[in-house]
């Protein structure tokens, strides 16, 4: 594959940024096979973001000829107190983790970091010294990546956690780090970082995070761009927020049902967006099913025609969630199959 059709691999929905793309196309030209990473903390069960944003990128980089790696972050969770901090439970979700991206992602490598960290030589003297170099200041501005704020009452191994990140940069040997827009300050940190100890220089891939499905706040527009994405992304934290990887027929339909959908509104509309980065680059179409007196069947393959049919109101949002619900539940068929058999043991453990 040449080097001009891996990057256009690299660059579709829903990528966001990269920082930067000619450092990216020179590493192409040089490297026939760079590594990618992209973390993720184990704190509740996987909603789509996670798999069909993040998990659709690794596939598109796979394609590239790229050889990508999710790390497990486990020991990251206990840093961030996540399920409690609950070492049993965390091996235990993490056992999930790694049988749903192998099913979504069978050509990444799975890692978790407890296994990398005591494979690794000089991981922890390595820590120590990006440590360091880092301020508290610094590091207090990347509270944002962790879903924290400097507001809330941290503990030090919250600070920890991006000098963690920049690390497994390193052990992991990648090039290519990769995470949701939310995750930008840790990587322009390590990419500074590990350039100025001359350990490893590496180009952050940041794709567009799946927006909550509640009305989004109000955000004064002199907010950094990273709190602005933080403040409107799908959380597992936020109710009504999300849906599950796992989510049933029927609760996709009332997750969708109840979405924030206002008529004629574009902007930021978490159901346009689905349909914009998750429905049309996998399915490849959006087909509405319509009475004939509420215009007939109709089938959207851009986003620009759907978005401009629902702006000028030619597409009602009840016949757009009808749509996208549908849509919504056979991409996800095949790993609510997969996994149906778990859902029920996975979702006790998390209530617990």
């Amino acid at each position: 594959m040449d080097v001009e059709t891996k990057l256009e691999l690299i660059k579709s929905e829903p990528l966001e940024e990269i920082i930067t793309e000619p450092e990216l196309k020179e590493l192409l030209e040089t490297n026939s096979k760079p590594k990618h990473y992209i973390g993720l903390e184990i704190s509740g069960m996987p909603h789509i973001g996670h798999i069909l944003f993040g998990g659709k990128k690794m596939n598109d980089f796979a394609k590239a000829g790229i050889e990508t790696q999710v790390l497990l972050a486990d020991w990251h969770t206990m840093a961030n107190n996540k399920l409690g901090g609950d070492w049993e439970k965390i091996k235990k979700v993490s056992r999930f983790y790694r049988e749903l991206f192998n099913f979504f992602c069978p050509k990444t490598k799975v890692v978790l970091g407890s296994d990398l960290y005591p494979e690794t030589k000089d991981y922890w003297e390595t820590l120590i010294q990006i440590a360091r170099r880092t301020t508290i200041a610094r590091a207090t501005r990347m509270l944002v990546i962790e879903g924290r704020s400097e507001k809330e009452t941290l503990h030090v191994s919250q600070y920890i956690y991006p000098i963690m990140q920049t690390a497994d940069i390193w052990a992991l040997d990648a090039d290519l780090p990769h995470a949701g827009m939310d995750q930008r300050r840790v990587h322009v940190f390590a990419k500074e970082m590990l350039r100025e100890m001359k350990l490893k220089k590496v180009v952050p891939l940041h794709h567009h995070l799946m927006p909550s499905l509640v009305e989004p706040p109000q955000i004064d527009a002199n907010t950094p761009k990273e709190e602005q994405v933080a403040a409107l992304k799908m959380s597992k934290s936020k109710p009504g927020s999300f849906i599950s990887i796992l989510s049933t027929e029927k609760e996709v339909h009332d997750a969708l049902n109840k979405a924030w959908c206002p008529e004629a509104v574009v902007d930021n509309n978490p159901v346009l967006l689905l349909n914009k980065y998750v429905v049309l680059p996998i399915q490849g179409n959006l087909q509405v099913e319509r009475k004939r007196e509420h215009g007939g069947d109709v089938s959207y393959t851009s986003y620009e025609e759907l978005a401009r049919d629902y702006q000028a109101k030619k597409l009602h949002p009840v016949d757009l969630k009808a749509a996208t619900a549908s849509s919504m539940v056979r991409i996800m068929e095949p790993m609510v199959s997969k996994f149906s058999g778990q859902r029920a043991e996975i979702l006790n453990m998390l209530a617990s």
